[in-house]
């Protein structure tokens, strides 16, 4: 048996203790000795006891827990360092290695700590290589990998937090110093948010219990947010549209975002299924009917079908049908609405069936709707562009239950929607002034 006394700073002592089966690490202070960890070499098995070792706190020589660390499966070692200290090598990321700082968790994880509050008296949070993730009566049980995705999700939401208030108060200084002095040569600056930022800072949120106050504030932000994602759709809408993309990048699109579908298609319809069989199949399984969406009305259950075409599909003939002046459906647009006809007599025939074999059986087939997103309006400008307008719109407006709507329509709707929740803000703060931004402060200067 070997053993090391190193002499600390602040007059407090390090007692480690060799032999060939386990080592022990003591904090003498005075007459006292503490145990800090306690490592069994053979089974690599150590107990730690995290100790607050700052003299300026009134937690001195007190355990920072009221539990102790297991630590399973690694090859804990005792080293001395160039700096004239001593750490635990082989210990995961997420500890204090110096033990003159009393080991434990580093700060930016203690938040693992506060699990053990969540279970009456824990005794244990074991730190396992050989062992499953689990919680029973008295102690938690982590597995290795499992500590490093949390250690590296904390990781990703501290430097979300720090990016977020970095950048919050760059602009903050920014826009009462110059932009309130000055604002014509220095107009007001604000955030651009990063993806999903709002979405996981409040996801975990409790807003059920807050004061009057605070819900104004929520619903005011709330109206922000809502004017700043559609805005954000609507430019990523209008930038796919200009480009010839294929079909999948289009549906891909609007799986990513429902909302817009439910907005374009006017009644109260919630997605159900993408690519939902509808029947149709032959005996040798071919012929099967797939639309690329498949929603249902959120008060009835009833189902509509859309289906997408892209916006350079041709809506017309390019040559007039013998010399009358009207112009004939193109044979994609005639073509795309055979199918969805198809698609909906399927679906009404099969109904029975397919509710009889699926899980979700709230959803019915009554006279079914269709929706067809096809073309550009745009694309009918030019000669005889009247004659052109008014020949897809009889022939769109004499479909039963089917409904054609071009990209640049929903490109309207979008933007009147957009008008609609802007002037919304605008009134609520002409009714309430504390929203204007530093309205008065400026008009003081």
């Amino acid at each position: 048996m070997s053993e090391i006394i190193h002499n600390l700073q602040n007059g407090n002592q390090i007692k480690i203790i060799y032999n060939d089966k386990t080592t022990e690490c003591l904090y003498l202070s005075d007459d006292k000795e503490i145990l800090l960890i306690y490592i069994d070499n053979h089974s690599q098995i150590a107990k730690m006891f995290p100790l607050n070792t700052r003299l300026d706190t009134g937690y001195y020589l007190t355990p920072k827990y009221n539990f102790y660390f297991l630590l399973e499966g690694y090859d804990l070692n005792i080293e001395e360092r160039e700096n004239d200290e001593y750490v635990i090598s082989e210990l995961p990321e997420i500890f204090i290695k110096t033990i003159q700082y009393g080991l434990g968790l580093k700060k930016e994880y203690r938040f693992i700590a506060e699990l053990a509050n969540n279970i009456h008296d824990c005794k244990t949070i074991t730190i396992s290589n050989t062992k499953e993730t689990k919680i029973d009566e008295k102690n938690i049980t982590i597995n290795d990998s499992d500590l490093d995705k949390i250690r590296r999700g904390l990781d990703r939401i501290t430097d979300l937090h720090n990016r977020e208030a970095r950048n919050s108060k760059q602009l903050f200084v920014y826009n009462e110093i110059l932009h309130n002095n000055n604002s014509e040569l220095y107009p007001m600056k604000k955030i651009i948010g990063q993806k999903d930022i709002l979405y996981k800072i409040i996801k975990d949120r409790d807003f059920s219990k807050i004061s009057k106050n605070d819900k104004k504030g929520l619903l005011n932000i709330k109206d922000d947010i809502d004017f700043s994602y559609i805005s954000a759709l609507k430019n990523e809408f209008d930038e796919i549209i200009k480009k010839n993309y294929e079909e999948k990048i289009y549906q891909k699109f609007f799986e990513e975002n429902p909302v817009l579908l439910t907005l374009f298609i006017g009644s109260p319809y919630v997605q159900f299924k993408n690519q939902a069989y509808v029947g149709g199949k032959s005996f040798d399984n071919s012929n099967g009917q797939f639309p690329d969406f498949l929603f249902k009305h959120k008060l009835t259950n009833n189902s509509c079908i859309i289906e997408l075409k892209c916006p350079k599909t041709s809506l017309l003939e390019i040559k007039p049908y013998r010399e009358t002046g009207v112009y004939s459906p193109s044979k994609d647009l005639a073509g795309s609405v055979s199918q969805v006809l198809l698609q909906k007599y399927q679906l009404e025939t099969n109904i029975a069936t397919l509710k009889h074999n699926s899980e979700d059986k709230d959803v019915e087939a009554y006279n079914v709707q269709g929706v067809l997103i096809i073309g550009l309006l745009s694309n009918l400008e030019g000669e005889q562009k009247n004659m052109k307008k008014r020949s897809f719109e009889l022939f769109r407006n004499n479909q039963s239950n089917l409904r054609i709507i071009t990209y640049d329509e929903c490109q309207e709707q979008l933007n009147y929607f957009l008008q609609r929740i802007e002037g919304d803000r605008n009134a609520q703060k002409s009714i309430n002034p504390t929203l204007k931004n530093h309205s008065l402060h400026q008009s003081q200067r």
